[in-house]
């Protein structure tokens, strides 16, 4: 039997402000072709999903919930007034009448937004979560609504059993072989490659800054592409007067305005007291502007080698998106080892690491053995277009579909 599933999910405001700024000629397009385009980009799954489980047979679809000129879009082309994100989720989904939603982004959409979708669209019989970061425990009654949790990491997966979660389901990160045909041709050749973010809060990124510095220092040549998250000493100030502040509520009873007030909703969810590191000026001149989808693949494989460390958050699963995305490219991943990393890839075909000082010195090998290093990105490379796949994915999210919908 096949059923139709809506995936619906959120992106990084960067991105979307980085999109239309690029695009500016975009509303001159009906719904269906700006969709069209935006897919096109690439950015995190794009539609894969909704291409692999098309191709099991599904009626899939695929929504972006804070592409909001996309989804005044839709609300003009249908006739519905465009109030915020979540209204205009249930008008789309009244009209699409799905059997499964798949909300990517949960921890936006949860708890009462759910319990409202089923009553509002009673075509609703499976709503899917998906969790890839830890939930605090301001996050689990909202997620208990949900029939199905993907996960990208076992970590999580134990995490959902812990906190009484219900049933979830580890589904790896993958790559979209597409890509490959819509990659531009070849650009500027660097050395090495680091696309991601600098969080210097809470000193979250301290040991990849000591990297990039480090890599400074002896004149490595880099491509650096980073979304630097360089707080000022003033709103770091403020932001460590509002903690403050929202402690104290909460010690006097009076939490329930952190939940009212947005700058304290945002902070009174923060474990730690606000701290943050430095990066050397040297570093902080050889940034650039982070790039998105497409963009963002054109350089990995314009690259000979891609640099990943895994945030605190994955702890010992190799677990991020980077792993496919560089192999996948055609880069040679040199990514901090995990235990589980030989699940995924073999020793022949990425690099890992233990410690700053051993990355230093595998990718000066790297460096001064290209034949080697093109041979391993190569064998990277095969093995995530044959292994890592959206389609392989999709099978076992389509297997735990069908477990539950067998006991509705």
């Amino acid at each position: 039997m096949s059923y139709r599933i809506v995936k619906i999910t959120s992106y990084y405001k960067d991105f979307l402000s980085y999109y239309y700024q690029r695009f500016p000629e975009l509303d001159k397009l009906n719904y269906k072709e700006q969709h069209q385009h935006l897919m096109t980009q690439r950015f995190a799954w794009s539609d894969a999903y909704a291409r692999a489980f098309t191709n099991l047979h599904y009626d899939a679809h695929e929504i972006v919930a804070n592409a909001i000129p996309l989804q005044k879009q839709w609300a003009n082309e249908n006739g519905v007034r465009f109030e915020d994100e979540k209204s205009l989720l249930i008008e789309q989904l009244k009209v699409l009448k799905p059997e499964i939603v798949w909300l990517q982004d949960s921890y936006s959409f949860n708890g009462d937004f759910i319990k409202a979708l089923k009553g509002w669209v009673p075509s609703v019989k499976l709503v899917m979560g998906n969790c890839c970061s830890p939930i605090s425990t301001h996050y689990t009654e909202g997620f208990k609504v949900f029939d199905l949790i993907t996960v990208c990491a076992p970590y999580f997966k134990d995490l959902m059993e812990e906190r009484g979660l219900g049933t979830s389901v580890f589904v790896p990160h993958a790559f979209d072989e597409r890509i490959l045909d819509e990659i531009k041709g070849e650009q500027e050749k660097h050395d090495f490659l680091f696309t991601g973010s600098l969080i210097l809060d809470q000193f979250f990124h301290k040991e990849r800054i000591a990297f990039l510095e480090q890599l400074v220092n002896d004149k490595v040549d880099l491509n650096l592409l980073i979304n630097l998250n360089d707080n000022s000493s003033k709103s770091m100030a403020i932001r460590q007067l509002a903690f403050i502040l929202s402690r104290s509520l909460d010690k006097t009873g009076l939490g329930f305005i952190n939940q009212k007030v947005n700058g304290l909703n945002k902070v009174s969810k923060l474990e730690y007291f606000p701290r943050s590191s430095k990066v050397s000026k040297s570093l902080k001149r050889l940034i650039k502007e982070p790039v998105f989808g497409i963009e963002m693949f054109t350089e990995m494989a314009n690259s000979n080698v891609t640099f990943n460390i895994h945030g605190d958050i994955a702890k010992n699963f190799a677990a991020n998106m980077r792993l496919y995305e560089a192999t996948g490219a055609g880069s040679c991943l040199l990514t901090d080892w995990k235990p589980d990393l030989e699940n995924y890839f073999a020793d022949d075909e990425v690099v890992a690491y233990k410690s700053i000082a051993e990355a230093k010195e595998k990718l000066s090998w790297l460096l001064n053995h290209p034949e080697e290093m093109k041979l391993i990105a190569a064998k990277g490379q095969k093995r995530t277009l044959k292994d890592h796949n959206f389609k392989n994915r999709a099978a076992i999210i389509d297997e735990a579909i069908k477990k539950k919908m067998n006991k509705l």
